[in-house]
């Protein structure tokens, strides 16, 4: 995981099929994203909330922190907050 290279596709049709925005696979360092769930285009916002929340997921998998991963509302809050530090970050 360290220094590897995270592939990152958009998978609309399987993902809207399964009910998710996104969804991501440590062994294979790979995150999925919807860009369009149920014939709806997914707004840029929502796009890059979903990335940040499986990024937040492929981490806590390298780190072998796996309870906190299956935690949706920590790695949400976590995500947000990542997010919100990236781009409000001035040096």
């Amino acid at each position: 995981m360290f220094a590897s290279t995270i592939n990152v596709d958009f998978d609309s049709e399987r993902l809207s099929n399964e009910g998710f925005l996104g969804d991501c696979n440590f062994n294979d360092n790979q995150i999925n994203i919807c860009s369009e769930y149920r014939g709806r285009k997914v707004t840029e916002c929502s796009t890059v909330d979903t990335f940040y929340h499986e990024k937040i997921h492929i981490i806590l998998d390298a780190m072998g922190e796996d309870e906190l991963s299956k935690n949706e509302k920590f790695v949400e809050v976590f995500a947000r907050l990542l997010r919100q530090s990236d781009e409000s970050s001035e040096f």
